[in-house]
């Protein structure tokens, strides 16, 4: 699990599964994926991206949908100093339906707390959806 709080009406935690590192469980979801585009777990945001470019011949929504969330995870929400999403994040979006269920914001919160307290132990950059220290 990415979290275990639980902050307002939604009280599904935001799943996150393992299992989805194997290169055939990963195609499952994302269709163009390869080992090229996977290093150490994590599938590059690079690549991510090239699901969004708009076609005129593109049927594939769920897989854009889900390659948009992930993007976002990876981009914005869940930041990492090495622009990648961990393939455990799949689980996610793995089902859409339940997606709108999942404490999202706690989720969210709980990276950004992370990431500050990385930044303070270890001095690193801050990871983690910092955009939301500058509405307080």
């Amino acid at each position: 699990m990415l979290t275990s709080l639980s902050i307002g009406r939604y009280l599904t935690q935001v799943p996150y599964d393992d299992t989805w590192f194997i290169l055939s469980n990963a195609r499952q979801l994302l269709l163009n994926i390869d080992s090229s585009h996977i290093k150490n777990g994590n599938i590059s945001i690079a690549h991510l991206r090239t699901y969004l470019i708009v076609a005129a011949d593109r049927e594939d929504d769920i897989t854009i949908a889900r390659a948009f969330i992930l993007f976002m995870m990876g981009h914005l929400w869940f930041q990492t100093a090495n622009d990648t999403v961990p393939l455990g994040y799949l689980a996610a979006v793995a089902n859409l339906d339940s997606a709108a269920q999942y404490g999202w914001g706690s989720a969210i919160l709980a990276s950004l707390y992370h990431g500050l307290d990385t930044v303070v132990t270890i001095g690193s950059a801050i990871t983690g959806f910092f955009q939301l220290l500058t509405v307080h």
